[in-house]
């Protein structure tokens, strides 16, 4: 044993043995796991590509794009897995836990995995290859811009001239063959914002900022025109621009342009239109310093002797635009609350004649999105709506509180006639509730491509203000006087008639303002779907 210790033949071998596995460790180190690290770089790149491709197809086609872009980075070896859900982009959420798989909710996480071959690392692992793997998470930006108002489909008779003139406090002095052509008139609002910026000074500026720049009535006019391809249509409001006052018009409490407004260009797909009447009257309701309108219309109404309106249109909610692009239904729209009182008088033979007001309010409905589905060239759009409640009435009104929306202005029962020694007092009022509940609408290619509106309906809507009023009326004498109650027959003779065409004139009045009583109209004004971006 002592010659064993002490012989030093064969030491280099060992030595040599030793350091050849150090040597290989270090190369497996230096070589392999270099390697590895490159690989899976480069495969989370792919990954990347291969997410955002998945996002952009149609369901059918996710795998064959995740194909594609694998083969066209020349990779081998390499599965995919494609696993659909959906992404909460909330900063209170860890970043690990904001996608989370299930239905498809326009979410995809993509995981590649390939097998790197080894070369010094098989010596120590005894394995030929290790796997690395890559994953992404990608989401669908599906954007949906939808207004919360009716949108008219023909204008007919003098009241949208009425009705227009008294919001911009001029004569416009339009036809009906241009109300006609602004009703059928659409114009491209990314386009129109665009112009916007060039024309007051912010070129290159983003839509937000532009739209945070209060401009002028003519100067927005002008810019529709130039975001319009109707060239009769342009030229109507370039013509228009001239009549109009200088009023500023704050167009943030018009329009949020949600994820688009950071952008700079109007793209050229999936364009986001508005007909350029509700345009025109959403922009005089809010450019208009006095929010009060009256219109005198004479003997228009058939078996009226007159009729005279008066309009107050109160403040918009905070935050509440009238058109609002939106992902998710984080946005809600709302109308603003308007009021109307028509006092008309009504001939009653062998009676003086009868004063009848008539009073309309509208409260908010409201319009938030529920869903954007798109599949190839199908799209399909839901909107969760919330009709208006509202109160009418026949019924004395204090004017100097009609302007005033936090409180009511019915104070009680009207004259409506008087004669020697008597008066004929009048009451009826219904309040129209709404039961909280959100109602669903959908909107198909057609309805979209056509601006086609949607209308959801409260339980206690009417059919007929008017005529539900005036069925409704408890009509007294002061003081009571039995040898005249054929007066109040007369009298009830009389308003009976007459209700087809109130009913007619209010509904034409909340069709040229954008609302009705009990009801919410939806119009869809575009839709882009397909596009894409990393969120994880």
């Amino acid at each position: 044993m002592r010659a064993l210790w002490g012989d030093r033949r064969g030491a280099i071998s060992i030595l040599t043995a030793l350091v050849a596995m150090a040597m290989i460790g270090f190369a497996a180190m230096g070589i392999d796991v270099g390697m590895l690290t490159l690989s899976q770089r480069r495969l989370q790149g792919v990954a990347d590509q291969a997410a955002l491709a998945a996002a952009s197809s149609a369901p059918e086609r996710r795998g064959e794009a995740v194909r594609q872009i694998v083969a066209a980075a020349g990779l081998a070896n390499v599965t995919s897995t494609i696993t659909p859900g959906s992404y909460r982009a909330d900063a209170s959420i860890a970043p690990a836990s904001r996608f989370a798989s299930g239905a498809d909710a326009g979410a995809l996480r993509i995981v590649l995995r390939q097998d790197v071959p080894l070369f010094f690392g098989r010596v120590l692992t005894g394995r030929n290859s290790s796997a690395v793997a890559a994953s992404a998470v990608s989401r669908r930006i599906d954007l949906a811009a939808f207004s919360l108002g009716t949108r008219l489909l023909a204008v007919q008779g003098g009241l949208p001239g009425a009705v227009l003139n008294g919001l911009a406090g001029s004569d416009l002095s339009l036809s009906l063959m241009d109300y006609q052509a602004l009703v059928g008139g659409r114009v491209d609002l990314l386009r129109m914002t665009q112009s916007l910026g060039t024309r007051i000074g912010l070129t290159g500026a983003s839509f937000d900022t532009i739209l945070a720049t209060d401009v002028t009535l003519p100067t927005l006019l002008t810019a529709m025109a130039d975001a319009t391809g109707n060239a009769g249509v342009a030229t109507l409001l370039r013509n228009l621009s001239l009549r109009v006052p200088g009023s500023r018009v704050p167009l943030t409490r018009l329009i949020a342009l949600g994820p688009l407004g950071g952008l700079t260009q109007a793209p050229s797909r999936a364009p986001i239109v508005i007909d350029a009447y509700s345009m025109l009257r959403e922009s005089l309701s809010i450019a208009n310093g006095q929010r009060q309108v009256a219109l005198d219309l004479g003997a228009s109404v058939p078996g009226l002797l007159s009729t005279k309106v008066l309009l107050a249109i109160g403040e918009r909610p905070a935050n509440s635009p009238w058109l609002a692009v939106a992902q998710d239904g984080g946005t809600v729209v709302r109308t603003a609350q308007q009021r109307l009182l028509i006092d008309t008088q009504i001939g009653v033979p062998l009676l003086a004649n009868i004063q009848l007001p008539i009073f309309v309010e509208t409260a908010a409905a409201q319009a938030r999105l529920s869903g954007i589905s798109c599949s190839g060239t199908a799209r399909t759009v839901t909107i969760d709506a919330l009709p208006s409640p509202g109160t009418v009435a026949i019924a004395q009104i204090d004017r100097t509180r009609f302007n005033d929306m936090s409180r009511s202005p019915i104070t009680g029962g009207v004259a409506l006639l008087q004669v020697t020694l008597v008066k004929v007092m009048a009451y009826a009022r219904i309040d129209l509730a709404s039961d909280g509940a959100w109602q669903r609408l959908t909107f198909n290619a057609a309805d979209i491509d056509n601006g086609t509106p949607r209308t959801v309906t409260s339980n206690s809507a009417l059919q007929g203000i008017a005529g539900s009023l005036i069925n409704k009326v408890s009509l007294t004498l002061e003081p009571l006087s039995l040898g005249l109650n054929w007066v109040l027959g007369a009298v009830g003779a009389a308003l009976t008639p007459v209700a087809p065409a109130l009913d007619g004139l209010i509904n034409s009045l909340l069709d040229l303002l954008g609302l009705h009583v009990g009801q919410a109209d939806v119009t869809m004004n575009g839709v882009r779907c397909g596009g894409a971006t990393l969120v994880a």
